[in-house]
């Protein structure tokens, strides 16, 4: 009876319709990947998805319920330093995917770090903040700790490399810095300094297979059997879908492995070829809904650090869904980018579960200092 009271009053406080809306999306992407894997023939993808799902569940509880936000915040320090460590290792003698080494491999398992890096910068953007509650207006130059914080990670996962995951990074801590109050003449100096790096990059930076993706996404007939080829096919996976879809299992472009990367990347357009557009309709809702509930999540957090969490987890989801579905519809590059609890992938479904996990603890925090009064 204790332990059951206990129990109890560790999930007081749980934000239901986040849990629930993102447990829908997971159960729709694990029927689309029997679909898009031929889970009949071959099942090892399939169930291999069931247990990133509980990997990532038991995360999530261990984040959300069993840690107060307070020891979350104390942990974030240690953990920025092991993924540093860990991205650092994945530099030196990590393994190679497509080009790039992304993978660090211990035994039978292989990690993605840099998926890793996308949840601590959340946590430690928002804990550097935290200590900086008496400013009441951020210039440039007061800003470097969350520059210097970013800029580590960053260049660590673009060294690999991997521009669209290196990307997400500044996108999701920018989300952060962006809600917080910054001087107009820093964020024009910013503008400027991003535009000089994205030149240089393209002069200096990028590889040549990056450039050609760049140019390749003005015009995918530029190279329509390489680089252009993953676009064209997502988009032709897409259109011959119309309106109810070609149904369970019939999409031509998955059925005949015209589409690549479809259990991963290219999961919407299965989707989308099986489903049509009234599918396209169901999914974009759902993760409309979960992000705007995110969102309003972090507009009634009681504090500073629990606020910017928040904002970094719907800048998470956020950010890969209009990535990726831009992708998938070829009016942005193919860069690796997956679709949270969508795609096929164990190192972004146990950080996107944890993701949901520190939203549960934001809201459990707010549930008990309310009932508190």
């Amino acid at each position: 009876m204790i332990l059951l009271s206990l129990l109890r009053d560790k999930f007081k406080g749980m934000p239901w319709g986040i849990i629930t809306t993102s447990y829908a999306i997971i159960l729709i992407g694990l029927y689309n990947l029997y679909s898009a894997t031929n889970a009949t023939v071959n099942s090892m993808r399939f169930y291999d998805q069931i247990t990133f799902i509980l990997l990532g569940t038991l995360a999530a509880l261990f984040w959300g319920v069993f840690l107060e936000l307070k020891s979350i915040e104390r942990l974030s320090l240690l953990g920025y330093i092991l993924v540093c460590i860990m991205l650092l290792s994945v530099d030196i003698f990590g393994r190679s995917a497509k080009g790039a080494e992304r993978w660090l491999v211990i035994g039978p398992i292989r990690l993605q770090p840099s998926e890793f890096a996308k949840f601590i910068i959340i946590i430690m953007v928002a804990q550097s903040f935290n200590m900086m509650k008496g400013f009441a207006e951020f210039s440039l130059l007061s800003l470097w700790r969350q520059i210097l914080l970013v800029a580590l990670p960053f260049l660590l996962i673009l060294a690999q490399p991997d521009l669209g995951t290196a990307s997400l990074v500044l996108l999701i801590s920018g989300l952060q810095i962006a809600t917080v109050k910054v001087r107009g003449k820093s964020i024009l100096t910013l503008l400027i300094i991003t535009i000089s790096c994205i030149i240089l990059a393209w002069n200096f930076v990028l590889y040549d297979y990056q450039k050609q993706r760049v140019l390749t996404f003005i015009n995918p007939m530029l190279d329509p059997r390489g680089s252009g080829y993953h676009s064209i096919q997502s988009m032709i996976a897409v259109g011959s879908g119309g309106l109810w879809g070609q149904g369970f299992g019939q999409g031509t472009q998955a059925r005949l492995n015209f589409l690549p990367e479809r259990h991963t990347d290219f999961a919407f357009s299965v989707w989308a070829e099986e489903h049509g557009f009234v599918g396209c309709i169901l999914l974009i809702f759902l993760f409309s809904a979960l992000i705007i509930q995110i969102f309003q999540t972090a507009d009634r957090a009681r504090d500073s650090f629990s606020a910017l969490v928040s904002v970094g987890v719907g800048g998470f989801f956020l950010f890969h869904f209009i990535i990726n579905i831009s992708m998938v519809l070829g009016v942005f590059p193919v860069v690796g980018v997956p679709l949270s609890f969508f795609s096929y992938g164990g190192t972004h479904m146990i950080t996107a579960l944890s993701c949901i996990g520190l939203v549960v603890a934001v809201e459990r925090k707010r549930h008990l200092s309310t009932t508190s009064f």
